[in-house]
């Protein structure tokens, strides 16, 4: 718990460092919390599926704005600011052209029936992973799926591939600080494509939180 207490802390700050306003950050969880201005907001999850989880949150929150929604994982860290991308009625990445990656994702309520199928799979299947059915999905409705430019989500598998096909700078980095190999991918340019992944106020922000390498370990 601990853990995820730093990781949402760092998330929040993050977010408003970049330029968001508190009112406009949507945390869901199944617990209480308030930090920084944002209170989160309860609601009920998957109890099978952990990561579809967040299919619920999406729907929870396309009920109740009519913007487009950012939906990402805790581990997607917005690098820099950046507008709504040109999306139908959902953007998502890829993590190798063919299979989207569930971790940042843009929807438009127009898209609130395929949250709503997504779910309705999920617990008719009793699926334990999301991205499998999310995939199934989109591709079954893909005159409505935008397919983003990786740079709105750049993880850390195959990741020479996205970061050589992003648009600079990245917009979303997506890792875990505390694993030390996609610490060292993103911060420490591990891969040798000679310019780290993340801007110097992220690496800044992430280290007031971690304690983090400054060099690779060989």
């Amino acid at each position: 718990m601990d853990n995820i207490v730093t990781l949402v802390k760092a998330q929040i700050l993050n977010s408003l460092e970049v330029g968001w306003l508190p009112e406009n950050i949507i945390l869901a969880t199944n617990f209480d919390f308030d930090c920084y201005g944002v209170k989160a907001q309860r609601i009920e999850f998957n109890p099978v599926c952990l990561t579809g989880s967040k299919m619920y949150a999406v729907r929870y929150a396309l009920q109740l704005y009519d913007d487009v929604v950012w939906a990402h994982d805790l581990d997607a860290w917005q690098n820099v600011w950046f507008e709504t991308p040109e999306i139908k009625d959902v953007g998502a990445s890829t993590y190798d052209n063919r299979k989207f990656n569930g971790g940042s994702l843009f929807w438009r309520k127009s898209a609130i029936d395929l949250a709503e199928t997504v779910i309705s799979m999920l617990e008719k299947e009793k699926a334990t992973y999301e991205e499998n059915v999310l995939n199934r999905v989109f591709k079954k409705n893909a005159a409505r799926v935008t397919k983003l430019n990786y740079t709105y989500n750049v993880g850390c598998s195959n990741y020479r591939q996205r970061w050589r096909e992003s648009e600079k700078p990245i917009k979303v980095a997506h890792f875990h600080p505390y694993n030390r190999i996609a610490w060292e991918t993103q911060a420490l340019d591990r891969c040798g494509l000679g310019e780290k992944g993340i801007s110097d106020r992220l690496e800044s922000l992430l280290r007031d939180h971690y304690k983090l390498a400054t060099e690779l370990k060989i």
